[in-house]
């Protein structure tokens, strides 16, 4: 379930290329702390941030939240990132 939903969110970021950087850079924000000494040395986020985010989202973690979703999510941030400026 998580591979296919997570090819889906690639699929979908390729056509977004104005999401590539926010996209990269929210992975390695919400990536574990000293996630290169800890096996499988990828920036993946902790099992349980990742459940507390989605309950706090849509109140269940059974399922994930629609691709659609966080690709908005990721143009919020852009566009947030670009309101700094």
């Amino acid at each position: 379930m998580k591979g296919k939903w997570l090819l889906k969110l690639l699929l979908v970021l390729l056509r977004k290329p104005s999401l590539w950087f926010t996209s990269t850079k929210q992975v390695f924000i919400l990536a574990k702390s000293r996630w290169p000494l800890i096996p499988p040395f990828l920036p993946l986020p902790s099992n349980d941030f990742l459940e507390f985010r989605i309950v706090t989202y849509q109140g269940e973690s059974e399922k994930l939240p629609e691709v659609d979703v966080v690709i908005t999510w990721l143009t919020w941030v852009a566009e947030l990132e670009k309101s700094k400026i």
